[in-house]
């Protein structure tokens, strides 16, 4: 799917309907989720890049994540999606600058995109850039991290202090695995 971002006075907003061939000259974030090879193709051939395929991004050393190619700086980060569900996994999410633009490519939903979306909707910079936006996204991933460590340490914490300090009447050995397994199951 492509989205498509353009600054207004006050907000970034969403187009809804955007030919692929036909992209806004004042489209700061492209937003390509699991794009068809023809989105791909299109936003290559308009923006003037390489749109890494999901093979590319899964594959890609620790070394090569940040590279520059054509004058467009290419970043590819494994984000978590679902994290507060019973199966949360990672994905590769690739983000590319090139003039004033952001192009990102996901296949997956990491909760940073929609709640920066929203907010970028309700209030941001009128001449706002991809860089902006870019920094925007990155923000809210750190964020979204920060949240998962508060909470893990919580639970790692709160299991700590159950097999560590137990009371009186469940004794050590016969409540250590009851403990980790009611652990596991709400983290």
């Amino acid at each position: 799917m492509l989205s498509v971002f353009v600054p207004t006075a006050s907000s970034l907003k969403r187009l809804e309907t955007v030919e692929a061939d036909a992209l806004p000259s004042n489209a700061v974030w492209i937003d390509l989720k699991s794009p068809s090879p023809g989105e791909d193709k299109a936003v290559e051939k308009l923006v003037g890049i390489e749109i890494p395929t999901r093979e590319d991004m899964q594959e890609i050393e620790i070394s090569s994540r940040l590279y520059v190619e054509n004058n467009a700086r290419y970043m590819t980060a494994t984000l978590m999606c679902a994290a507060d569900s019973h199966a949360p996994r990672t994905t590769p999410v690739t983000f590319i600058l090139t003039d004033h633009r952001l192009v990102t490519v996901r296949y997956d939903e990491p909760k940073p995109f929609a709640l920066i979306a929203a907010k970028l909707a309700r209030n941001c910079a009128p001449n706002i850039t991809g860089d902006a936006v870019l920094l925007e996204l990155l923000d809210g991933v750190i964020d979204r991290c920060a949240d998962m460590l508060e909470r893990t340490g919580a639970d790692v914490d709160a299991g700590s202090s159950q097999i560590f300090e137990p009371s009186a009447e469940r004794g050590h050995a016969a409540t250590y695995s009851q403990i980790l397994l009611t652990t596991r199951s709400a983290g």
